[in-house]
């Protein structure tokens, strides 16, 4: 049945079997071909963070949505460069991709995502977040020689820069992912106890140093 859409007053069911996540990966990747095909730039900025969501449950297999990326991101670069998206659209479809990033398994839609970024998002070529993704996709598979190609350079290149240089995107997408070697947030109760403790060891320093001067002072009165 999903075959013989072909209409645009198709786009509301062929997105929702597109995702579906208990449908089969062939009726979610037939449904969103053809999604993919029948929608505008516009349209197609708005459904591709949509599906990137939806993981396979086999990773390491070729991706469900190996036929839908690269024709969602053919019609949005084509939208973008004749000034036919929102910039609101932009600006989250790019932090959609970079929010994609931090947990990409699949090679090769990494790689178009990863290509994409480094042209339309300023700072992306530099990021510690691009470093997460090359890391990540690098240990995955350490025998890839053509993976490795890829990723290997764009690894030490970032690596090669400073520490403290490489750009943080979390500083103009605050809800990204934290970062594999952030230092882990204290709980709101081990802050708690933490100021409390301060509190007292201050109040405790404070007696102490009164004590201390009332006893000079009394040592110090005539008898």
């Amino acid at each position: 049945m999903v075959e013989k859409l072909g209409d645009r007053a198709a786009l509301p069911f062929l997105e929702e079997k597109s995702l579906m996540t208990n449908a089969s990966r062939f009726i979610r990747a037939r449904a969103a071909e053809i999604y993919a095909s029948l929608a505008t730039g516009e349209e197609c900025a708005t459904f591709l963070p949509k599906i990137l969501k939806i993981d396979d449950e086999d990773k390491t297999i070729i991706s469900w949505r190996y036929g839908v990326t690269p024709i969602c991101l053919g019609k949005i670069k084509e939208a973008a460069a004749k000034g036919e998206l929102q910039e609101k659209t932009l600006e989250h479809l790019t932090e959609a991709f970079v929010t994609y990033t931090q947990s990409a398994y699949y090679s090769l839609e990494a790689t178009w995502i990863d290509d994409y970024l480094s042209k339309h998002c300023e700072g992306y070529q530099t990021s510690k977040q691009r470093l997460v993704l090359a890391t990540a996709l690098l240990e995955a598979d350490k025998e890839n020689e053509k993976k490795r190609g890829v990723w290997l350079p764009i690894k030490e290149a970032i690596e090669a820069i400073p520490p403290r240089k490489r750009t943080d995107l979390r500083k103009r997408f605050p809800d990204l992912p934290p970062l594999p070697d952030d230092t882990p947030a204290r709980s709101p109760v081990k802050v708690a106890f933490a100021i409390i403790a301060g509190i007292v060891a201050l109040a405790v320093c404070a007696v102490a140093a009164w004590l201390a001067v009332r006893r000079r002072r009394v040592r110090e009165t005539p008898r």
